[in-house]
């Protein structure tokens, strides 16, 4: 009888440590997902591609208030050609009335960038009803700008760039100077009581195989007040827009929004549900273990790049 009850908890243990290894919230530096970020089975964000985890942090800062964030690159060459970034405030119920304000100040009341109206921004668009926002961001990562920020005024993002910049000196990392940027923040207690804020940058050279100009927020041909002048950027712009409504609508989905809540994005993609597009189901639980079977071959030198590629393809398709 008492074997019987060892089994039964270790049993349990077992579950808890699967729902634990679930969310990718609980992922350590230096570990990687394979297309898709997860919080939950429910949860899930399609982001294609192989990415490891370069920064994270998590604190509590009140009782049952939790706040955490993650960061991830896809490299290529020793450079990385895409970044993902996510982080989350849960627990807000607890102190709704107090924390609303807080967050409606972060999102729409900041010094630098926000979901309000900017010069350098190609493309805003957001709802707000209540303490509900939905918000929508199209424009320019200036990386030395990002990673060097002013420390003259305390701000969560600068402290969370630490780990980037460590990352970044401690592996020499070649990194590009300039990136496509789509940031999504996403917070309503009519559906949960989390708050979540999103980016997804891409190079042009990777994106659109377009070597930028001009490198700095404010010089850059992707500038909405140059864009003109330069036919190129502009036509890699509004393939990016297209790309970035693509994401939105999916965050949208990954957030559970409200349809009342959802942004009206049909002048960048055609709101035509598509009936052959694959989704990503449960029953597909076991495409990531393969993938990280695979990505262990092929760190131990057991197969070739070119071996790892055509391996995988075989997998996904």
């Amino acid at each position: 009888m008492l074997l019987g009850k060892k089994l039964f908890l270790i049993l349990i243990l077992l579950i808890f440590q699967n729902s634990l290894l679930a969310n990718d919230f609980n992922i350590s530096k230096g570990e990687k997902i394979f297309d898709e970020f997860k919080v939950n089975k429910k949860m899930k964000f399609s982001i294609p591609g192989q990415w490891e985890v370069i920064s994270k942090h998590s604190e509590h800062i009140a009782v049952g208030i939790r706040v955490e964030g993650v960061a991830f690159v896809l490299m290529e060459d020793n450079v990385p050609i895409k970044y993902f970034e996510i982080q989350r405030a849960t627990g807000l119920s607890k102190y709704q009335a107090y924390l609303t304000s807080i967050i409606e100040a972060a999102t729409f009341n900041t010094k630098e960038d926000g979901c309000r109206k900017r010069e350098h921004y190609n493309y805003l668009n957001f709802y707000k009803r209540g303490n509900s926002h939905n918000c929508m961001i199209v424009t320019i990562l200036d990386v030395q700008r990002a990673l060097n920020p002013d420390f003259t005024n305390y701000d969560a993002n600068n402290v969370f760039t630490l780990g980037i910049r460590k990352w970044v000196k401690d592996n020499e990392i070649d990194v590009p100077k300039i990136y496509l940027q789509y940031e999504s923040s996403f917070h309503s207690m009519a559906v949960r009581d989390e708050w979540y804020v999103m980016i997804y940058a891409e190079t042009p050279e990777h994106f659109a195989n377009y070597k930028p100009k001009f490198t700095s927020r404010n010089s850059t041909e992707f500038h909405p007040a140059k864009l003109e002048n330069f036919p190129k950027a502009k036509k890699v712009m509004q393939k990016w827009l297209k790309k970035s409504a693509e994401l939105h609508t999916d965050f949208e989905i990954f957030q559970k929004a409200k349809k009342s809540q959802k942004l009206d994005l049909s002048k960048f993609i055609d709101s035509t549900p598509i009936k052959n597009k694959k989704k990503i189901s449960p029953s597909d639980d076991n495409l990531a273990e393969k993938l990280i079977k695979l990505n262990k071959l092929y760190e131990s030198g057991a197969l070739t790049k070119d071996e790892f590629e055509k391996a995988k393809k075989k997998i996904l398709n």
